[in-house]
Protein backbone atom coordinates (compact mmCIF):
# COMPACT_ATOMS: atom_id res chain seq x y z
CA UNK A 1 0.00 0.00 0.00
CA UNK A 2 1.34 3.13 -0.79
CA UNK A 3 1.22 6.39 1.74
CA UNK A 4 0.18 9.47 0.60
CA UNK A 5 3.54 12.04 1.91
CA UNK A 6 2.49 14.16 4.68
CA UNK A 7 3.63 17.72 3.02
CA UNK A 8 3.69 20.63 5.71
CA UNK A 9 2.88 23.91 3.95
CA UNK A 10 5.91 25.93 5.63
CA UNK A 11 8.36 23.78 4.39
CA UNK A 12 7.54 24.40 0.34
CA UNK A 13 9.89 26.09 -1.45
CA UNK A 14 7.55 28.78 -3.41
CA UNK A 15 5.58 29.93 -0.74
CA UNK A 16 8.73 30.33 1.51
CA UNK A 17 9.57 32.59 -1.71
CA UNK A 18 6.21 34.23 -1.94
CA UNK A 19 7.34 35.16 1.92
CA UNK A 20 10.30 36.21 1.10
CA UNK A 21 9.55 38.41 -1.92
CA UNK A 22 6.64 40.29 0.46
CA UNK A 23 8.97 41.26 3.23
CA UNK A 24 11.68 42.34 0.63
CA UNK A 25 8.52 44.28 -1.33
CA UNK A 26 7.74 46.03 2.04
CA UNK A 27 10.47 46.11 3.86
CA UNK A 28 13.63 46.85 2.14
CA UNK A 29 13.28 50.40 2.09
CA UNK A 30 12.43 53.23 4.72
CA UNK A 31 9.51 55.76 4.02
CA UNK A 32 12.61 58.16 3.39
CA UNK A 33 13.62 55.40 0.89
CA UNK A 34 16.89 54.04 2.91
CA UNK A 35 17.75 50.53 2.28
CA UNK A 36 17.94 48.97 5.31
CA UNK A 37 18.10 44.91 4.60
CA UNK A 38 20.71 43.01 5.15
CA UNK A 39 20.59 39.40 5.44
CA UNK A 40 20.53 39.33 9.42
CA UNK A 41 17.87 41.35 8.74
CA UNK A 42 16.28 39.07 6.41
CA UNK A 43 16.60 36.54 8.61
CA UNK A 44 15.07 37.69 11.84
CA UNK A 45 12.02 39.55 10.02
CA UNK A 46 11.69 35.84 8.39
CA UNK A 47 11.38 34.33 11.12
CA UNK A 48 9.01 37.06 13.47
CA UNK A 49 6.26 37.24 10.19
CA UNK A 50 6.02 33.43 10.54
CA UNK A 51 5.33 33.07 14.30
CA UNK A 52 2.91 36.17 14.77
CA UNK A 53 2.95 35.08 18.56
CA UNK A 54 6.61 35.87 18.65
CA UNK A 55 6.24 38.95 16.39
CA UNK A 56 3.87 40.79 19.02
CA UNK A 57 6.00 39.72 21.91
CA UNK A 58 8.87 41.30 19.86
CA UNK A 59 6.70 44.44 19.29
CA UNK A 60 5.80 44.74 23.04
CA UNK A 61 9.23 44.64 23.90
CA UNK A 62 10.08 47.63 21.54
CA UNK A 63 7.19 49.48 22.97
CA UNK A 64 5.17 49.27 18.99
CA UNK A 65 1.62 48.65 18.89
CA UNK A 66 0.56 45.28 18.51
CA UNK A 67 -1.57 42.47 16.17
CA UNK A 68 -4.79 41.22 16.46
CA UNK A 69 -3.87 37.02 16.06
CA UNK A 70 -6.49 34.96 15.08
CA UNK A 71 -6.56 31.75 17.69
CA UNK A 72 -5.68 29.71 14.13
CA UNK A 73 -2.10 31.28 14.48
CA UNK A 74 -1.63 31.57 18.08
CA UNK A 75 -1.61 27.67 18.84
CA UNK A 76 0.79 26.43 15.80
CA UNK A 77 3.27 23.51 16.10
CA UNK A 78 6.36 26.59 15.65
CA UNK A 79 5.03 27.97 18.52
CA UNK A 80 4.48 25.76 20.91
CA UNK A 81 7.44 23.81 20.48
CA UNK A 82 9.92 26.53 19.06
CA UNK A 83 12.06 25.97 16.89
CA UNK A 84 14.83 28.33 16.05
CA UNK A 85 16.52 26.97 13.24
CA UNK A 86 15.31 29.71 11.36
CA UNK A 87 17.35 31.98 12.76
CA UNK A 88 20.49 30.41 12.39
CA UNK A 89 19.96 28.36 9.06
CA UNK A 90 21.50 31.16 6.64
CA UNK A 91 21.97 28.51 3.93
CA UNK A 92 18.28 27.71 3.39
CA UNK A 93 17.84 31.64 2.94
CA UNK A 94 20.83 32.35 0.92
CA UNK A 95 19.20 29.48 -1.30
CA UNK A 96 15.97 31.50 -1.86
CA UNK A 97 17.95 34.69 -1.93
CA UNK A 98 20.10 32.94 -5.47
CA UNK A 99 16.75 31.73 -6.65
CA UNK A 100 15.18 35.16 -6.63
CA UNK A 101 18.61 36.99 -7.98
CA UNK A 102 18.60 34.25 -10.95
CA UNK A 103 15.12 35.28 -11.90
CA UNK A 104 16.05 38.96 -11.84
CA UNK A 105 13.85 39.83 -9.12
CA UNK A 106 16.30 40.58 -6.38
CA UNK A 107 18.65 44.36 -6.56
CA UNK A 108 21.44 44.23 -3.57
CA UNK A 109 24.03 47.07 -3.44
CA UNK A 110 27.19 47.09 -0.84
CA UNK A 111 27.52 49.73 1.90
CA UNK A 112 30.42 49.73 3.99
CA UNK A 113 28.68 50.52 7.46
CA UNK A 114 26.01 47.89 6.83
CA UNK A 115 27.02 45.36 4.13
CA UNK A 116 25.17 43.85 1.50
CA UNK A 117 21.70 45.67 1.42
CA UNK A 118 18.53 43.63 -0.64
CA UNK A 119 15.36 45.21 -2.25
CA UNK A 120 13.53 44.06 -5.21
CA UNK A 121 14.05 45.18 -8.89
CA UNK A 122 10.80 46.31 -10.62
CA UNK A 123 10.34 42.96 -12.28
CA UNK A 124 10.08 41.36 -8.59
CA UNK A 125 8.01 44.20 -7.49
CA UNK A 126 5.38 43.42 -10.26
CA UNK A 127 5.53 39.82 -8.76
CA UNK A 128 5.05 40.88 -5.36
CA UNK A 129 2.40 42.72 -6.01
CA UNK A 130 -0.03 40.09 -7.30
CA UNK A 131 0.40 37.87 -3.71
CA UNK A 132 -2.45 39.16 -1.88
CA UNK A 133 -4.38 36.55 -1.79
CA UNK A 134 -5.24 33.46 1.15
CA UNK A 135 -2.36 33.32 3.80
CA UNK A 136 -0.19 35.78 2.18
CA UNK A 137 -2.58 38.53 2.37
CA UNK A 138 -2.40 37.59 6.46
CA UNK A 139 1.38 37.58 6.25
CA UNK A 140 0.83 41.44 4.82
CA UNK A 141 -0.85 41.99 7.62
CA UNK A 142 2.23 41.07 9.84
CA UNK A 143 4.91 42.95 7.56
CA UNK A 144 2.82 46.10 8.05
CA UNK A 145 3.71 45.75 11.96
CA UNK A 146 7.12 44.56 11.00
CA UNK A 147 7.82 48.50 9.30
CA UNK A 148 7.66 49.65 12.84
CA UNK A 149 10.79 47.75 13.58
CA UNK A 150 12.93 48.77 10.23
CA UNK A 151 15.07 51.33 12.30
CA UNK A 152 16.42 48.69 14.71
CA UNK A 153 19.64 47.21 14.49
CA UNK A 154 19.90 43.10 13.45
CA UNK A 155 21.66 42.86 16.95
CA UNK A 156 19.01 44.84 18.67
CA UNK A 157 16.22 42.45 16.79
CA UNK A 158 18.04 39.45 17.96
CA UNK A 159 17.96 40.45 21.17
CA UNK A 160 14.10 41.20 21.85
CA UNK A 161 13.93 37.64 20.18
CA UNK A 162 16.20 36.03 22.42
CA UNK A 163 14.01 37.24 25.52
CA UNK A 164 10.99 36.43 24.29
CA UNK A 165 12.58 32.68 23.69
CA UNK A 166 13.71 32.88 27.39
CA UNK A 167 10.28 33.94 28.67
CA UNK A 168 8.40 32.04 26.61
CA UNK A 169 4.77 32.89 24.50
CA UNK A 170 2.70 32.65 27.34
Amino acid sequence: MNKLPYIQPERELYYNLGILLLILGNLAQTSRNKKVLTIDKIQSFYFLVTRPAFLNKVLMLANKRQIAIDEVDYYTVDILSANVDELFDRERLLAMIKILSSKKYLSSEYSKSDGFLFDLTDAGKLIASKLEDGYFRKIGLFIEQLSSLQSQSPSKLNGYINTVLKQGIQ
